[in-house]
């Protein structure tokens, strides 16, 4: 027996089976001729003809532990788990110790995924124990998770597998609000690490994929230098995650960063003081056609002017403000803009208000047919158009804070929902269809900022599809798990997302225009109707809940809207 097994150990199979084959016939059913035949067998590939011998053995002698673990991982390279899985149970009903047993089993269920059952068959298993503390984490049992990873001797691992482990134990305890111990395991794996960039992005994205909005993430990505080969990527990620500061400081004042605040105030205060002038203009066509016939002409043209020295004199006072501040300061300038904008706002929109009911007034002395009446109506519409505007640089000052609250997904869709989930309201004619998959999902962001994004798509589609009969609009909701199509850190475990998707069948966005529209003060409704606000602030309201949105519908087809937003962890960092 042992020259066949030296001649199969020398490749020389077809000599070794003869020899085999000569002795099951002289002792067929010999065990040790079987199993050892069957093994040869199986390193040749010929699984099948392996089986047989395998069965033939175990006939004679059920109780062979050896022949059972032969047996069970030739199953094993052939994919046949389940049955290997049953060959293994009873090897260790009869040896329950069997070291070669126990590892041979406990790699095959992790094979299945089954890393509880094999951490139960072999409790030191590194990889068992990392794969079933992964899966716990993603079902949100952080403490067991840790538990579970901190059996794993680091010393007894190769460097790169000791390092995976102290980035996801760092990150367990960051979870847990143990901030110094997860800093620790950060660091330890950085240190250890051929590619400490590589370490460092990756232990940053894995507190980004758990809080969007980590500092201590932006605070590792900021570590990477320049010259890095990891720099682009660091920076994709703060630029993506960042609060608007780092943001300032980092990438600077660039006319076209969208989170240039102070740039943005400055084109509203522009925008409004074009509006104020059309105010002025047709009340000036009013003084002179009415002079001395009505006093309320004349005072509605003199509230119009201090209105316009009011906004000057506080865009003044603003401009010698900001002149006292180091333009690095970013938080002071913008808490100076944003006073400013908070001021202007009530001011305006409560002489707006005054000078609307000294209008109304003076219309009521007027007959319909009266050639001046139709310059008051244009008035009033005028008055409206310019409280719009200044709604909007108010949303502006509110949309910089989110305010968190949990609630179920169907309260975003309530508006156009009067009775059940396959309602289709009518508004203006217009079908609105709603298909959510996820209604009692509980998610925690800010739910009145999340409704006022779907009203403003609901407004945009009937504004720019004026007049289209046919116009058909369609919300839908449902949550996902790692979102292949958009940004996502790669790492262990689940990141869930809420995604709602928004598509109408009008004449949607030309190609050349799906960033643009974003834009602010930009719109491409006919006439510039709108002030161009709606989307910018929306993108940036979803931006700062971690979330996407994007345009990818096909012009002349309909808009096709699609919304990311991630659900947040029970433990936030």
């Amino acid at each position: 027996m042992h020259f066949i097994l030296e001649l199969a150990q020398q490749g020389q199979f077809q000599r070794a089976s003869e020899l085999f084959e000569q002795c099951l016939e002289l002792d067929p059913n010999n065990f040790r001729t079987l199993n050892s035949y069957a093994n040869a067998l199986v390193q040749q590939g010929e699984y099948l003809h392996a089986s047989e011998l395998f069965e033939h053995s175990l006939k004679s002698n059920k109780s062979n532990v050896p022949t059972l673990n032969s047996y069970a991982n030739a199953l094993v390279e052939q994919g046949e788990y389940q049955r290997a899985s049953e060959l293994f149970e009873q090897c260790l009903e009869l040896d329950p110790n069997n070291f070669r047993t126990l590892n041979s089993y406990a790699d095959v269920l992790a094979r299945q995924g089954q890393y509880k059952r094999a951490v139960e068959v072999q409790p030191y298993y590194s990889y068992a124990l990392l794969k079933y503390a992964q899966q716990l984490e993603a079902r949100g049992d952080i403490q067991e998770a840790l538990t579970q990873l901190s059996v794993i001797d680091l010393s007894s691992q190769k460097t790169y597998h000791a390092n995976i482990i102290r980035l996801c134990l760092g990150r367990l305890y960051y979870r847990l609000g143990q901030i110094d111990l997860g800093k620790q395991f950060f660091d330890e794996a950085i240190a250890n690490s051929e590619d400490q960039d590589k370490s460092t992005l990756y232990a940053a994205r894995s507190l980004l994929a758990t809080n969007p909005n980590s500092q201590e993430a932006i605070n590792l990505l900021l570590k990477i230098q320049e010259d890095s080969p990891r720099y682009a990527d660091a920076m994709k990620a703060i630029a993506l995650n960042a609060d608007a500061e780092t943001s300032y400081e980092l990438f600077g004042a660039d006319e076209e960063q969208i989170d240039d605040i102070e740039m943005l105030y400055r084109a509203m205060y522009h925008k409004i003081g074009n509006e104020i002038a059309v105010l002025r203009s047709i009340s000036y066509r009013l003084l002179k056609r009415m002079e001395g016939e009505h006093p309320l002409v004349k005072e509605i043209v003199n509230d119009f002017e201090k209105l316009q020295q009011g906004i000057a004199s506080q865009r003044a006072n603003e401009k010698a403000a900001i002149a006292q501040v180091s333009h690095s300061n970013y938080k002071q300038l913008i808490e100076i803009v944003s006073k400013t904008a908070h001021d202007i706002s009530d001011e305006v929109n409560n002489q707006l208000a005054v000078i609307e009911s000294k209008t109304r007034r003076a219309m009521r002395k007027l007959t319909a047919g009266n050639p001046q009446y139709q310059q008051f109506e244009k008035l009033l519409v005028q008055l409206k158009i310019t409280q719009k505007a200044i709604n909007d640089l108010k949303s502006i000052n509110e949309g910089k804070t989110i305010r968190r609250n949990r609630f179920l997904v169907h309260r975003l869709f309530e508006k156009w929902e009067p009775e059940n989930w396959t309602s289709q309201p009518r508004i203006d004619g217009v079908r609105i269809r709603l298909d959510i998959r996820n209604p009692d999902s509980e998610f925690n962001g800010d739910e009145e900022k999340i409704k006022s994004i779907l009203n403003e798509l609901v407004e945009n589609s009937l504004k720019h599809n004026y007049g289209n009969s046919n116009l058909s609009i369609r919300m839908y909701s449902s949550d996902l798990l790692n979102p292949s199509d958009i940004s996502s850190p790669t790492i262990p475990g689940d990141r869930k997302f809420l995604y709602i998707e928004f598509t109408d069948n009008g004449q949607g966005v030309p190609s050349d225009k799906k960033d643009w529209i974003f834009q602010p003060l930009k719109t491409t409704s006919p006439e510039d109707k709108g002030s161009g606000l709606g989307l910018f602030i929306a993108r940036k309201t979803i931006k700062k809940m971690g979330g996407q949105i994007r345009e990818v519908g096909e012009a002349g087809k309909g808009v096709r809207f699609q919304i990311y937003l991630p659900y947040l962890s029970a433990n936030i960092l």
